[in-house]
């Protein structure tokens, strides 16, 4: 079977979809948390799916990102929904027919990512991550560019059982391989049997893998994806963390995607590539007369994300635990600095010619929602395109030997970073109020949960000192 299928018309995926044997179809969607939601059908109801679409209940929009309760909406709720329908009424999945692909990993099954609409065509779910991508774009497309992006994704395999509640400590992980290698092709090789099962699994799926090697935690690998249009480029990361976990699963391992699973190891990151191309299809961040390579339109751009960067935070690390990774030499973004190469910065300059020239935005980890860490950088940018944002100078020292600057420190916990959300102007101009509410009262619910748990730590410490 081949990866992909003509997605022209419905009469022709249907078509083809039979032709190559598929007997089921899975319709998924990103949920706030970044998982994936949605349901398999029998290829005998896709064309009504097509058609009109699939109600599936919203309650997951409302869901603690382990489901162990719901969210409560406040009682002056009206949100999306009239106020006499907030008791967790249908919404549509709607199939995006360019999404469509073969999963190789599963006999005779297809998959649509799909987006989130209102009943009675009231148009999209306004607190839908890919629909909120969707409109950044389409405010980049209005401004005259193309945006393109790119994410490496860093994440661990333990041997964890999957599907079970987990209460070991942290240091009981058991990871693939108990000692790190840092690009290390001699123990590299002792996991290239899942490394390379995940990476063919990956390419047979359609996604575009580039490289793989060992990261700096034991039994933890980056795997970078190849550039593309960033709603694209989105979609392919959000397949890959959810392809990566099925596959694991199905090799009795756990991946986690988790910022730092363990104190001692390394956290897991996300950077963020990206780009801009004009109407004409130039690279808008290069320019050969300027010293450096790099045009007004990069400088304004990134001066955007930096002006930003604090108030975007909670995007970019949306969990506690995220905030455990922002540690010197962490390789983590831990302020709102720019820099040539330099990989201590927050903003990373990559100097690469005239199509290569790109920023790397080092902030986010490995448990960000990709479409929403997209939609932050691309926002941030174009904010700052709109208002000529100076980013201020380069810099190429070391920014985690130098003291904590006021002026570029970011959040260091998440209620920090939520609080700076909820008052941001550029967040409710780019996201929209209905989605910063949202996603604002999603994090305090998760930093209420935080606050009532009794941990490991408070034992050890505690236990007998007291």
């Amino acid at each position: 079977m081949t990866a992909t299928v003509n997605t022209e018309t419905p009469s022709a995926i249907l078509a083809q979809l039979k032709e190559q044997g598929i007997t089921t179809v899975v319709l998924g969607g990103c949920d706030t948390h970044g998982i994936m939601r949605g349901k398999r059908i029998p290829i005998r109801q896709l064309a009504e799916v097509l058609e009109r679409g699939l109600p599936m209940c919203e309650v997951f929009w409302v869901m603690h990102v382990d489901e162990s309760d719901l969210v409560e909406r406040p009682k002056d709720h009206t949100g999306y929904f009239p106020t006499e329908r907030t008791g967790y009424p249908d919404i549509l999945t709607v199939p995006d027919l360019q999404t469509l692909r073969i999963v190789p990993w599963h006999p005779d099954t297809a998959l649509f990512l799909c987006d989130w609409q209102l009943p009675e065509g009231k148009g999209p779910v306004p607190v839908s991550p890919r629909g909120l991508l969707r409109r950044v774009v389409g405010r980049a497309h209005h401004m005259g560019y193309d945006p393109y992006s790119a994410l490496e994704l860093e994440f661990y395999l333990l041997r964890e059982q999957v599907g079970v509640p987990h209460h070991k400590r942290p240091d009981e992980l058991v990871p693939l391989q108990e000692l790190p290698s840092t690009y290390g092709v001699v123990l590299g090789s002792l996991q290239e049997d899942i490394g390379a099962t995940i990476r063919n699994q990956m390419l047979a799926y359609g996604l575009p893998i580039e490289a793989c090697n060992p990261e700096t935690g034991p039994g933890q690998f980056e795997i970078t994806l190849h550039y593309g249009p960033s709603l694209a480029a989105a979609d392919d990361a959000f397949l890959f963390k959810s392809g990566v976990k099925e596959i694991a699963a199905r090799n009795d391992l756990l991946a986690t995607f988790m910022a730092k699973p363990n104190t001692n190891w390394a956290g897991n990151s996300c950077h963020v590539h990206v780009s801009l191309r004009d109407r004409l299809g130039h690279a808008a961040f290069y320019d050969a007369a300027d010293p450096d390579r790099l045009s007004t339109t990069m400088r304004h751009f990134a001066g955007g994300i930096l002006h930003t960067m604090r108030e975007f935070t909670a995007l970019m690390a949306p969990t506690p635990n995220s905030y455990r990774r922002f540690t010197p030499y962490s390789w983590a973004g831990t302020t709102a600095t720019w820099g040539i190469d330099n990989r201590s910065t927050g903003l990373r300059v990559i100097c690469d010619g005239e199509r290569g020239t790109r920023l790397e935005h080092r902030q986010p980890g490995g448990d960000a929602n990709p479409y929403l860490a997209t939609a932050a950088v691309l926002a941030g940018g174009l904010y700052g395109l709109a208002n000529e944002v100076d980013p201020g100078p380069l810099d190429q020292s070391d920014i985690y030997r130098r003291p904590v600057d006021a002026r570029t420190a970011l959040p260091t916990d998440l209620r920090e970073a939520v609080d700076l959300l909820e008052a941001s102007g550029p967040a409710r101009d780019w996201f929209g109020d209905d989605f910063v509410d949202h996603y604002v009262r999603m994090k305090r619910a998760e930093l209420h949960a935080q606050s009532v748990a009794v941990t490991d730590w408070e034992v050890a410490r505690y236990l007998e000192a007291m």
